[in-house]
């Protein structure tokens, strides 16, 4: 007989059961299908306009940029502002995680996770409010786990439209640098002033910018 131990029956469990919903309730979530509903106004954020969708009442706003890419000459370096778009972003899907191992996470927790692709261009949050205007309301951002190696704000479990519609709240939730892209210490390789702040970067990207930053977020 084979022996299963209590982690791999979980996965297993877990995969079974994403098979079973795969053409029927988790479809939908997964592939955030926004068919047939409504389109929120255009919305003002300091980089630019963004438009996204609403569901149950509240508007949702998926994979808004918040810095610049960091890849290529941004890798390892502070965030930085994202350059201003013009025109109107669609703000319907979830953008990138952070580069990660591709196993993914926990078992217990796999038929949460969207999968959505990876790429170094991963600083981006979704935004869940009930109303739009200039009234003001409590903001909870929540910062994933996954031990600054693996996860993202996209999980499904992080889904913030039914605390946003019941507690009257925003809710944010944030995906940012992980792993060695996120905490990769080379302020001592002797590259000079190149990598002097190349620690830690993945806790810059969710520390609030100053006043001045032009890093798109909504207002």
């Amino acid at each position: 007989m084979m022996h299963v131990d209590r982690r791999a029956f979980l996965g297993f469990s877990t995969l079974a059961t994403a098979g079973l919903f795969s053409e029927g309730f988790l479809a939908p979530l997964l592939a955030q299908d926004t068919r047939g509903l409504a389109l929120t106004p255009a919305v003002q954020t300091t980089a630019g306009r963004v438009r996204g969708v609403v569901r149950l009442g509240v508007n949702q706003f998926w994979g808004v940029p918040y810095g610049a890419s960091t890849e290529g000459r941004n890798r390892f370096m502070p965030p930085a502002a994202h350059a201003p778009w013009t025109g109107v972003r669609d703000a319907f899907k979830v953008g990138n995680r952070s580069p990660q191992d591709p196993d993914g996470p926990i078992s217990e927790v796999f038929a949460l996770d969207r999968q959505e692709p990876m790429g170094e261009d991963c600083l981006n949050l979704n935004v869940f409010t009930p109303a739009l205007g200039t009234g003001s309301r409590p903001v909870m951002v929540w910062l994933h786990g996954g031990g600054f190696s693996g996860g993202s704000g996209n999980w499904l479990l992080y889904e913030g439209t039914n605390l946003a519609r019941k507690e009257d709240v925003v809710v944010v939730s944030v995906t940012h640098r992980l792993n060695l892209f996120g905490f990769l210490h080379l302020a001592d390789v002797g590259a000079g002033e190149k990598w002097a702040r190349s620690s830690n970067v993945g806790m810059l990207d969710v520390v609030p910018p100053p006043r001045d930053s032009s890093i798109g977020r909504l207002r």
